[in-house]
């Protein structure tokens, strides 16, 4: 019972907690490839999220998606962790030249979401009676219902991690901010080689 309890305060984390998605996936915690690039889409309101993975491991490239689940309860306090599904993915081009035109839009220097935060701001200034003085009022549309990513990219030396909540429904709303662009575009283009819902 407390290993569930523990698992459920990691998944209703509102940021993706990569270590503990690891240990359910069955990966490791730490890049040890190379090259490779992990994509972890968060659960929502469902029982299951999905890590999409390429990687080259012994100069062979290979591309999965991971589908994995919450425990599954077996009786009042009893609960079974169910086995990841992982699907190997195909491509009609080489799965190098996928990671490479990954790489080509920006992944390496995508910075995390708290860093660009301020692009979602709509300030103007105006004139507040109770102070008598000109105040900056801020605007700004927050998105609950959605799915957020977490990134792990290496290749060779050069690693990036971040997380972006919600990208897709943002970047409708702020269609001007470059890091939802990049993101999405990455997303919508591993969809489109791997024709995978994602």
């Amino acid at each position: 019972m407390k290993y569930f309890q523990i698992i459920i305060l990691l998944f209703s984390a509102i940021a993706i907690n990569c270590q503990s998605l690891d240990k359910i996936t069955n990966l490791s915690a730490k890049i040890e490839n190379q090259r490779e690039l992990r994509i972890y889409k968060d659960r929502g309101i469902t029982n299951s999220g999905m890590v999409f993975r390429i990687y080259e491991e012994n100069k062979n490239w290979k591309a999965e998606l991971i589908q994995w689940f919450l425990p599954k309860q077996i009786s009042e306090d009893d609960f079974e962790m169910v086995a990841p599904i992982i699907t190997k993915l195909r491509s009609d081009k080489k799965l190098e030249e996928i990671f490479m035109n990954i790489e080509a839009r920006n992944i390496k220097y995508l910075p995390q979401e708290e860093n660009f935060t301020y692009k979602k701001s709509k300030n103007k200034v105006v004139f507040d009676d109770e102070e008598k003085d000109l105040v900056i009022i801020s605007a700004k549309s927050t998105i609950i219902d959605g799915n957020s990513y977490l990134v792990d990219y290496k290749s060779h030396n050069q690693i990036n991690k971040f997380n972006y909540s919600n990208p897709e429904s943002y970047l409708e709303i702020y269609p001007e901010i470059d890091e939802l662009n990049y993101f999405v575009d990455i997303l919508n283009y591993i969809r489109k080689e791997f024709n995978i819902k994602f």
